[in-house]
């Protein structure tokens, strides 16, 4: 899967263009049709006027032909909006976490993947976080402002992430970032930038604020062989030493 997919705008676009180019496609067959039709009129009145014979068999068959296939443009064209629009569909269920529109734990599976590569992994940042008070949250206030708090968080790192490389949610109150090319420095400005927009938040929601939790894991440094034993160190530090955003 390549890595694209999880950028949102590049998300929502792709099932857009391949609908525009289709519709495009069946425009001109749709134009060169009525050409078609055209001239098969213009030709047929010719043949009347040479000829004053009735119409032959072969001209009736060329004209049912003309209007079936104007017709079958018009069901493609209703078959493929509703073709993309199930597609779109499934694609979300697949791939996309319906609460927060982030990519999914599958998707994150598959994400992992593509950092596999001895290239890409060399250079590879991990990033765990936690909402930490998700729970609390949930017994106090309702599943409701659980769930409006999961959704706020994933906007707010998904929209620092972009600059960054990739964040999914892994389920529950877990959240993914994969970063290529990823230095310390690298990795200390996403935190920042990400704790300067939590903090923002919070201050306009101090009766639910966010509080994250995360680990991370610089493959720069670690020298990991496999993508999953820099998964595995990341679990390891949230649940030995997690560090706040503050």
């Amino acid at each position: 899967m390549k890595t694209e997919f999880y950028n949102k705008t590049k998300r929502q676009s792709i099932y857009s263009s391949v609908f525009i180019y289709k519709i495009i496609s069946l425009c001109i067959l749709a134009v060169l049709t009525c050409i078609m039709a055209v001239l098969f009129h213009k030709y047929k009145t010719m043949y009347h006027e040479y000829t004053g014979e009735a119409t032959p068999v072969l001209f009736l068959f060329m004209a049912v032909c003309l209007v079936i296939f104007i017709i079958s443009i018009f069901l493609d064209i209703y078959i493929l909006k509703k073709t993309v629009s199930i597609g779109q569909r499934l694609s979300k269920l697949a791939y996309i976490d319906k609460l927060t529109g982030l990519p999914n734990r599958y998707s994150c599976d598959l994400l992992l993947d593509s950092f596999s590569d001895p290239s890409t992994l060399e250079k590879t940042g991990f990033l765990l976080l936690r909402l930490n008070n998700l729970v609390t949250i949930n017994a106090d206030n309702g599943h409701d402002n659980g769930n409006h708090l999961i959704s706020a968080f994933a906007n707010i790192l998904e929209e620092t992430a972009t600059d960054y490389g990739y964040a999914g949610r892994n389920g529950g109150n877990e959240f993914v970032v994969l970063m290529e090319n990823c230095d310390n420095t690298k990795a200390e400005m996403f935190l920042m930038d990400l704790t300067k927009k939590l903090n923002n938040y919070n201050e306009t929601n101090q009766d639910n604020p966010i509080e994250v939790a995360y680990a991370k894991a610089l493959n720069e440094n670690e020298h990991k062989e496999k993508i999953s034993e820099l998964i595995s160190l990341g679990y390891q530090r949230i649940r030995e030493i997690p560090q706040i955003l503050s």
